[in-house]
């Protein structure tokens, strides 16, 4: 019975974890994606770096598309 609790409760917290960040998420928050593409060329995270590099660039050309819609 114990083993059963004691894997249960294993199960559980493993499962705790917030799951990954999108591109889309990153998107729309480039402070937080340029903070986690710093993380990764560091070498501290090893989650979500593609994710957040992508999302960055994606937050760049939306700048530059709005930037463009502006001039005209």
């Amino acid at each position: 019975m114990i083993r059963v609790l004691v894997w249960l409760a294993v199960t559980a917290l493993s499962g705790c974890d917030a799951p990954p960040r999108t591109v889309a998420g990153f998107a729309a928050a480039p402070e937080e994606a340029r903070a986690a593409v710093a993380e990764c060329e560091g070498g501290r995270r090893r989650v979500d770096c593609d994710a957040a590099r992508a999302g960055l660039a994606e937050a760049r050309r939306r700048d530059r598309m709005a930037a463009y819609e502006r001039a005209f």
